[in-house]
């Protein structure tokens, strides 16, 4: 079978900061922390890592359909009535406007939405 992966921008914007920090914490061998300040204190910073730009060309090309917002307003609406989290909140309301009830994720937050059908990764089993 196929699987056709789904992603709400603020995912994409959670990436890119990832890869961000994880950049310079790996190039200057600081914390996630003091990586954020150097960013914050320096911001031509970004433009010697060319690591974080080339990772973001591969981000590029995983194919994955985005789901288009606004997922504000829905998700204030998500976030009171199942109890969850800004983020978790926002990623619902996504779903819920494109259809899709299938997530992968070990938050057990979701299991809290009877929409959703919550697959969590087995950690025991070694990667392929």
């Amino acid at each position: 079978m196929e699987i056709t992966g789904f992603v709400d921008e603020f995912v994409l914007n959670e990436v890119f900061h990832k890869l961000m920090v994880t950049a310079i914490v790996n190039r200057y061998r600081i914390s996630p922390q003091e990586a954020v300040t150097s960013m914050k204190n320096n911001p031509g910073i970004l433009k010697e890592l060319p690591e974080l730009w080339q990772a973001c060309e591969l981000l590029k090309t995983i194919e994955v359909k985005i789901v288009p917002g606004p997922f504000f307003p829905d998700s204030l609406v998500v976030a009171q009535e199942y109890h969850l989290l800004a983020t978790d909140a926002i990623h619902v309301a996504a779903m819920n406007k494109a259809g899709i009830i299938h997530i992968v994720s070990n938050d057990t937050d979701f299991s809290r939405v009877q929409f959703l059908q919550v697959w969590r990764p087995d950690k025991t089993e070694a990667p392929a």
